[in-house]
């Protein structure tokens, strides 16, 4: 296994898609594997790279509309890397809706990536391995990556915590836009697109949005532009493309930059940190079928935050002890 993942590092660091696919691969298969390809990779994996997450309702023309964003940036001479992440098949593990279809066009281009992977039933939308891939993208030097999510309302909102830029995208027609804003993963964006905007009612769904946006960012130092967009026809998307440059440029001479990749870091810790406790406590219990019987139910007077404290007590026990071992 360890000479098997040297060589596909070594082909990795040479350029070679196919090593990348394989080792994205290897990072969805198990935290160990990604562990060790990140501790390989090293500080290759915090090369820069603007993140651009991408977040709207199911519909709404997000694919068509990321394709289009492509091309735009194949045109400034831009590597880029995509990931779709898509809700997780219950049977086969994989990624059920596939967006990667509509950006197929794109797949014999050498500087596009493009990758469709599953949320693995996190309800945020974006799995351990979605986070190690995109490591493995800024390792792999591409000059923009961006994260598609599911679509999943409220929860769309996990994209902020990995992408520098956020793109909220809308369209015309949603019913009440107002409550749909109220519903969406809003305040974590950075620039709308009003997607579909040859549609009737475009004009009445901007000019409510350009309310929303004056009533909650008119204090911030930087202002979300809304952006018509038709990706059917590629129309507004250059625009599009130059005011999310605009907001990586504001990032950095801002220093949030800095401040956005540390949030990121941090959360991603602790999210780490309570995965690997929650696992460890299903290994603990499914490793001694006598576990749960340890724990004290005897009489009327038992209390579960007791028996609580001494199982989390016994677990810390088992980390020391599992920790100096390998020390």
């Amino acid at each position: 296994m360890t000479q098997e993942l040297e060589e596909l590092v070594s082909l990795f660091r040479k350029g070679d898609t196919r090593a990348l696919a394989k080792l994205i691969t290897m990072c969805e298969e198990s935290e160990d594997k990604a562990r060790r390809i990140i501790d390989m990779l090293d500080v290759d994996t915090q090369r820069r790279a603007h993140i651009v997450g991408f977040a709207g309702a199911p519909g709404i023309g997000k694919s068509t509309l990321i394709n289009r964003v492509i091309e735009e940036y194949r045109r400034r001479d831009l590597g880029v890397g995509v990931l779709a992440v898509d809700p997780t098949s219950p049977y086969t593990g994989g990624a059920v809706l596939g967006d990667r279809s509509r950006m197929n066009r794109h797949s014999v281009d050498p500087k596009v990536y493009i990758r469709s992977m599953g949320t693995r039933g996190q309800l945020g939308g974006l799995s351990r391995a979605t986070r190690d891939a995109i490591r493995l993208l800024r390792a792999y030097g591409k000059d923009v990556i961006i994260v598609e999510t599911t679509g999943t309302g409220q929860n769309e909102v996990d994209v902020a915590r990995v992408s520098h830029t956020v793109v909220v995208v809308m369209m015309p027609n949603l019913g009440d836009t107002v409550q749909f804003i109220e519903a969406g993963p809003v305040e974590v964006a950075d620039v709308f697109a009003l997607n579909k905007a040859d549609l009737v009612g475009a004009d009445a769904t901007m000019a409510e949005l350009r309310s929303m946006v004056q009533l909650r960012f008119a204090s911030n130092s930087w202002v979300p532009p809304i952006v018509k967009t038709i990706g059917t026809t590629g129309e507004g998307v250059k625009e599009l493309v130059e005011w999310i440059e605009k907001h990586y440029k504001y990032l950095v001479e801002t220093g949030e930059l800095r401040q956005r990749e540390r949030r990121a870091y941090l959360y991603e810790v602790v999210d780490l940190t309570k995965h690997r406790l929650s696992t460890l406590v299903d290994s603990e219990i499914g490793s001694d079928s006598h576990a749960l019987e340890k724990i004290d139910f005897l009489d009327g007077s038992a209390n579960p935050y007791k028996a609580s404290d001494n199982f989390v007590k016994h677990l810390i026990e088992r980390i020391s002890g599992h920790t100096q071992q390998k020390l």
